[in-house]
């Protein structure tokens, strides 16, 4: 009991200091990013600070500051720098990279999608670095919270497919706490912060049915990325999936625009998990690295 009013505590904290950091920082970054995802990031950033409290706390409360140190202390959380973690990290940025630029080339070929014309150098540049930093930050950052703390911390209590499958749903819901329909003014205050808060739940109370197509790529990715570090029993392959396909997804954009207007029942919308294609592409990533992680199973044990 006292565990989980420390843990609402918590949250109450790290939603108050988003509500009061985000018209700042807003301001600071307008026009790169948009405030609502200032605010959602914020709302990640805070959350992992609790789930990282909650994970080193009780170790340094026993071994004080050396505990910081102790290799055994990240290893159980994912992070086994013993294992070849640059060979995951790369492995994996490069097969989510691939599989979202096959996705591209299939969209162009035979989908929604043409090559832009003519093609800007700026563009590429700003898009390849903000998709890099981006992709870097949200891999590290999702992966630690989802699959290093929330699946880990089910699975000691729970069958591990049953983890995998509360995780990823809730990995895959988290995406959709916004409402897009709330005006946000040119500039914002701490208010229009809190009124986002507040709208978070709406996409999903009110529209399940229009959120589906987008939640079932979401889940599915989450589940492959729960497969990639439970073979590996490392966050690296999966914070390099994760990594390269949002890097991926940020950068095609400069090579790719959408022709078709609305929802193709092929190839779905703007995003690249919405749609029977993707949801393919998604699976076969995810059997890439159930084969392809055997080797490394074996070279473990």
């Amino acid at each position: 009991m006292i565990k989980f009013l420390k843990f609402c505590l918590i949250l109450f904290v790290v939603f108050a200091l988003s509500i009061l950091l985000t018209p700042s920082i807003a301001r600071i970054l307008h026009p790169y990013f948009k405030f609502e995802k200032i605010f959602e990031r914020l709302v990640m950033i805070g959350m992992v600070q609790a789930a990282f409290l909650f994970v080193i706390l009780p170790k340094m409360r026993k071994g004080g500051k050396k505990a910081l140190a102790d290799p055994e202390l990240w290893r159980d959380y994912g992070f086994d720098f013993n294992a070849p973690w640059r060979k995951l990290l790369m492995y994996g940025f490069l097969a989510g990279a691939a599989t979202v630029a096959s996705m591209a080339v299939v969209e162009v070929i035979f989908g929604p999608s043409s090559v832009r014309h003519p093609l800007s150098i700026q563009d590429i540049v700003e898009r390849f670095f903000k998709g890099l930093l981006s992709g870097s930050l949200i891999g590290i950052i999702e992966e630690f919270f989802f699959r290093g703390f929330i699946f880990l911390t089910l699975s000691r209590k729970l069958n591990v497919w049953i983890s995998v499958v509360i995780t990823s749903t809730f990995y895959a819901l988290s995406h959709f706490f916004d409402n897009g329909r709330i005006f946000i003014p040119q500039n914002p205050t701490t208010h229009d912060a809190l009124r986002l808060l507040f709208g978070y739940l709406e996409p999903i109370a009110h529209q399940p049915f229009a959120i589906l197509p987008q939640f079932t790529g979401l889940l599915l990715f989450g589940i492959l990325l729960n497969l990639a570090f439970i073979r590996t029993r490392s966050l690296f392959l999966s914070i390099g999936v994760h990594a390269g396909v949002v890097f991926a997804i940020k950068s095609q954009y400069s090579f790719v625009r959408q022709t078709f207007e609305g929802y193709h029942p092929f190839f779905g919308g703007k995003p690249y998990y919405d749609a029977p294609v993707e949801w393919l592409f998604l699976i076969f990533l995810g059997g890439m690295i159930w084969l392809s992680t055997q080797n490394f199973l074996e070279s473990q044990n």
